[in-house]
């Protein structure tokens, strides 16, 4: 594995240092082929990287692409949240919260 800082590798796939930060942290996706790009420049298989990823589930490294399909929910229903009235938001999040705190009750 090349040791590159994570500033460099920001550098090298075109993004901010803040992004890459917000990648590492899992805050914002990352698309498959920004990461085939991240495990070149580190010189690592991208297997591995999937493996590193869903440890807990990967026997194939590839066990845990339906948490990577999950992100994709998550953004569109951040950006569809993000998108009404405040309100409305206000209003969604209490029912939410509701919902989750009912369903989180049952035995």
């Amino acid at each position: 594995m090349r040791g590159l800082s994570l500033p460099d590798v920001a550098a090298e796939i075109g993004v901010s240092y803040q992004q890459m930060q917000k990648y590492e942290a899992g805050q914002n996706g990352l698309s498959v082929k920004r990461m085939l790009r991240i495990a070149d420049l580190l010189g690592v298989d991208p297997h591995t990287v999937l493996k590193s990823a869903f440890p807990e589930n990967c026997k194939d490294g590839f066990s845990g692409l339906e948490a990577l399909q999950r992100r994709g929910e998550r953004q569109r229903i951040l950006k569809a949240y993000f998108s009404l009235p405040e309100d409305i938001r206000s209003a969604f999040l209490h029912l939410v919260e509701e919902v989750h705190s009912q369903t989180s009750r049952k035995p």
